[in-house]
């Protein structure tokens, strides 16, 4: 038994550790929220109490008040209006056995009604009456604030409208001059509008263009159409609203090209505006076309710079020297820096801007690169590697005005082929001034010889002449080192070249087609020097080759 009950309890005591070990963190913020609320509510209890006495005759004042002034009132206004509305609609009573035959007439029923219910309708009375005195002064108030001192527009005695001030008065009369343009002179007389000084309400304020229609409604010699306005500048007036839409598209067409993402608009704000127009203003549909494709005069000022001139002036303008003379009476040949000078310039009365994206190819210029070689003499140039120019595909934006270029914007490019650098060697080894008494051939691969050293038609030939087919253009090379000496010669020798070599030894070149180096210059054995050519005294492309020894020349075939 004892060992069961010990069991026992120690089962009860672990049923505890673990109800214990149920309440987690969260069941003890609660518990804490819970004790912190109740004592709140312990502390705060007297204070309540003492507000709720304090404040008890406020509360109950105000509700005696509400129930008393308002509440009241208004349930036994409703309940008497309830009543008067039962009386009104409700069947006449009965008196004695006998009934009455009809009804109580409305209106003496009326009568009874209102005298049963005096205070009734002397309240609703005492009430409506400021009411609607507030009302009409305030619609007087606001009549008078939003009214103020108009312009009366009159003309020919006949009121048109109200204006805020001059300026309405005065645009609407440039707008009526422009619709006016090419009148008579009777219809203009028959436009005379007068103006005094009003009060009106600002809402009946005209605008400019309905301020124009007015007078031009009141007026003779007009009828409805529709103008072109060209950045608010009447252009033309035509009848119909299509044919200057179709007119209009057509001249855009002009200068479609049907390029991908191509804008074709017109320069300058585009309006057609419907209104009462000059009768005689009024163009036909082919009328109205020709005036919108023709030019129109602007003056433009020019301020005098250094250098300039009346004629310079004139060119650059693209006007005759006589008309800017014309248009400036004090303007001398040589104006000084500095002077205003009127210039006229033609623009067409209706421009078109086209924008489009262009894709061009251009070309990539290659670049040379120098490879210097010191076992080559000077004068020596080969080419290595052959230069070959790139190519880039280019995407320009270029604006155009009525089919002239006035601006191009490169956009992006791309390189489709890139180029290839040229490369040269070039010969850095010097030369020596004195030779070495040995000579080298002179035109490498030819060794023909057409005519030998000696005489022949009956003087010295002093040198041989080399010769084979094709040898015009070959190259002729240095026999020995030297100093350079070149000389040109309608006749006789003809171009050649006259090499020094410093040891009493002298070569000449002769009937040269072309040289590759300069007098002065000291070349090398082997060295290029010309090409062989006929110029001069010849007989047929070849070279006049001399050796000459303190300057007397001698058979070159002695050397070899």
């Amino acid at each position: 038994m004892i060992s069961v009950a010990n069991d026992s309890i120690s089962e009860g005591v672990i049923s505890v550790s673990a109800s214990k070990k149920k309440i987690g963190f969260f069941g003890r913020i609660y518990r804490l929220l819970c004790y912190v609320g109740l004592k709140i509510q312990f502390r705060t209890y007297n204070p309540r109490r003492r507000l709720r006495r304090r404040l008890a005759p406020v509360g109950q004042r105000a509700a005696e008040t509400w129930h008393t002034g308002v509440a009241a009132p208004v349930v036994g206004a409703f309940r008497e209006w309830r009543q008067i509305c039962h009386e009104i609609s409700g069947k006449p009573q009965k008196s004695g056995k006998k009934a009455a035959s009809s009804r109580t007439s409305f209106r003496k029923r009326l009568g009874e009604i209102r005298g049963n219910h005096k205070d009734f309708f002397a309240g609703i009375r005492n009430i409506a009456l400021p009411l609607i005195c507030l009302g009409l002064l305030g619609g007087v108030a606001y009549s008078v604030a939003t009214s103020s001192r108009s312009l009366q527009i009159a003309c020919n005695g006949k009121v048109l409208g109200y204006i805020a001030d001059e300026t309405v008065y005065n645009d609407a009369i440039t707008l009526l001059h422009q619709r006016l343009q090419n009148s008579s002179d009777d219809y203009q007389s028959t436009l005379s509008p007068t103006y005094a000084v009003t009060a009106v309400s600002s809402s009946m304020n005209m605008s400019a263009e309905a301020l124009c229609e007015a007078m031009l409604a009141d007026s003779r010699n007009v009828d409805s159409a529709y103008g072109l306005y060209i950045d608010g500048e009447l252009c033309a007036a035509a009848k119909s609203y299509g044919d200057i839409q179709f007119i209009l598209e057509s001249f855009l067409d002009k200068y479609k090209t049907g390029t991908p993402g191509e804008s074709v608009t017109f320069v300058g704000e585009t309006q057609i505006v419907k209104g009462l127009y000059d009768a005689e203003k009024i163009l036909s549909s082919k009328k109205f076309q020709k005036t919108i494709s023709t030019k129109r005069t602007e003056t433009q000022v020019y301020t005098v710079m250094q250098g300039d001139t009346a004629a310079s002036i004139a060119n650059l303008a693209n006007m005759s020297y006589k008309r800017l003379m014309a248009l400036n009476e004090d303007l001398t040949d040589t104006p000084e820096e500095g002077t205003s000078v009127l210039l006229e310039k033609e623009l067409p009365v209706l421009a078109v801007q086209t924008v489009r994206n262009v894709t061009v190819k251009e070309k990539i210029p290659f670049t040379k690169k120098t490879i210097k070689d010191n076992t080559k003499y000077t004068g020596y140039s080969k080419c290595t590697t052959k230069g070959q120019n790139g190519v880039r595909e280019v995407v320009q934006q270029v604006t155009e005005i009525n089919g002239k270029q006035v601006a191009c914007e490169v956009l992006y490019s791309t390189v489709v082929k890139e180029p290839v650098e040229a490369v040269y060697v070039v010969g850095t080894k010097k030369g020596s001034k004195v030779g070495s008494g040995a000579f080298t051939w002179p035109v490498p691969g030819v060794r023909t010889i057409s005519s030998p050293y000696g005489y022949r038609w009956g003087r010295l030939h002093r040198g041989i002449d080399i010769s084979t087919h094709g040898i015009y253009g070959r190259t002729v090379v240095a026999a020995d080192s030297g100093t350079v000496t070149v000389k040109r010669s309608a006749t006789g020798y003809g171009l050649h070249i006259i090499i020094s070599h410093g040891n009493g030894y002298s070569t000449c070149y002769a009937h040269l087609s072309a040289v590759s180096v300069k007098s002065g210059a000291v070349v090398a054995k082997g060295q290029a020097i010309a090409k062989v050519g006929n110029s001069g005294s010849s007989t047929g492309p070849h070279l006049h080759f001399e050796i000459r020894k303190n300057n007397v020349a001698g058979n070159p075939m002695n050397y070899y």
